[in-house]
């Protein structure tokens, strides 16, 4: 879900509702989320909140996402444009792998089996 409540508009920025594009990019198989980024890092800020990892304007949308662990990039980057594309109105769509997923700590239900790498358990303490 995006987080928003009952009743609150649609974040619309010229033209493309960021809402519907933060949760397009969070469906995807190969991306655990949008990644928070730091200073330079796209973000949407709206009254009241922050869409990080996505910005909108009036030729390009830029996403930044955190991968799942082992996901090949051109997945990623295939699977966010195709998923992206229908909502943003023919804009540029630039996506950028912010981060990675730890392998210890990847999302079983979002994680690829044909890309599992196996991983030792984490030492105790």
């Amino acid at each position: 879900m995006s987080g928003i409540g009952a009743g609150t508009r649609p974040a619309v920025v010229n033209g493309v509702d960021v809402d519907a594009v933060a949760e397009a990019v969070r469906s995807c198989h190969f991306v655990s989320d949008l990644a928070p980024g730091g200073p330079g890092s796209p973000a949407t800020y709206l009254p009241g909140r922050r869409v990080a990892g996505v910005a909108v304007d009036e030729t390009r949308v830029r996403i930044e996402v955190r991968s799942c662990w082992a996901a090949p990039v051109h997945g990623v980057v295939e699977e966010v444009r195709a998923a992206v594309a229908p909502l943003v109105g023919g804009r540029t769509i630039d996506i950028t792998i912010g981060d990675v997923d730890d392998p210890l700590d990847a999302r079983p239900s979002n994680a690829d089996p044909r890309f599992a790498t196996p991983v030792a358990p984490r030492p105790a303490g």
